[in-house]
């Protein structure tokens, strides 16, 4: 019996090969964009996130066309009139809109005027705090030698629970990368005290459960964007990850501006020592991660 990966968050050959020979133009849109946009592989597709919110979906298919999924109230009214004309057909279905797209066509999709469109739809819309912050983190910590942020809001096949962000750490470039789980709240936020230590110490466990799975997708998933050009050019063509469960850590952190936050972050330190919790706390007065 077959035994399928837990996660896969990544194109397979053929399909990669499709999106590297499409996307181009659009990769340059992104990597151009001071952080605005970001480019997430996923099981055979990919996420377009604007200041961390999702703007879309986007699946090549079986026919050699694109399946383009983005909420309906992103694409209302003009923006949706600009959209088709570079796409086969349309329809809605819930509250998103799917779009089929020819490959010549997805250069035009995107374009720079139909993402500033979508772009200023989704700023119309109240999102949390705590999103914003995660794609600022993401933004002022860039993939370097040391420290890459692989993936976000990561959940896979055998649990519905989401990971705010999962980063690769090594201390030398001789050494291979660890994975670091992190969960990002505001001080304000009663969850730091009340839900986040046990939360973020069960997606450690998680991982480490199934690192062998994660180490594999996430090697995969760095060499598809590096050979996408989403990394730097002076970044290797292929990391190692390691294997040991006992290397992956736990990182909150903890936007604490006010004395709200100051004594919050107390609190879970406390917490953290009495269950014997297997995480960092990290109050940042800044941006940059430690």
């Amino acid at each position: 019996m077959i035994r399928h990966p837990v996660i896969r968050r990544y194109l397979d050959p053929e399909k990669f090969e499709m999106v590297k020979r499409d996307s181009p133009a659009l990769v340059k849109l992104i990597n151009e964009s001071g952080g605005e946009y970001s480019f997430q592989l996923r099981e055979n597709y990919f996420n377009i996130y604007y200041q961390g919110n999702s703007l879309a979906k986007v699946a090549p298919n079986k026919s050699g066309k694109y399946s383009v999924e983005i909420h309906r109230k992103f694409v209302e009214g003009s923006v949706l009139t600009k959209l088709e004309r570079y796409s086969v057909n349309s329809r809605s279905s819930g509250s998103r809109v799917r779009f089929v797209v020819r490959p010549a066509n997805l250069r035009q999709f995107f374009r720079r005027s139909n993402m500033d469109s979508l772009s200023s739809k989704i700023r119309g819309v109240q999102y949390g705090e705590e999103i914003t912050f995660e794609q600022m983190l993401i933004t002022d910590n860039p993939a370097s030698r040391k420290l890459i942020i692989i993936d976000r809001q990561v959940a896979d096949h055998a649990s519905k629970a989401q990971i705010d962000l999962l980063a690769l750490r090594r201390n030398s470039e001789d050494n291979p990368f660890h994975f670091q789980v992190i969960e990002v709240k505001l001080g304000r936020n009663k969850e730091l005290v009340e839900n986040v230590g046990w939360q973020l110490n069960q997606y450690v466990d998680h991982v480490r459960k199934h690192i062998e799975d994660y180490a594999k997708c996430y090697e995969i998933n760095y060499r598809q964007k590096k050979e996408l050009e989403l990394f730097a050019p002076g970044l290797p063509d292929s990391i190692e990850i390691e294997r040991g469960a006992e290397t992956v850590e736990g990182l909150v952190v903890a936007c604490g501006y006010s004395w709200l936050g100051a004594e919050a972050i107390k609190k879970l330190e406390r917490k953290m020592t009495e269950n014997g919790w297997n995480i960092k706390i990290y109050p940042m007065p800044g941006l940059k991660l430690p």
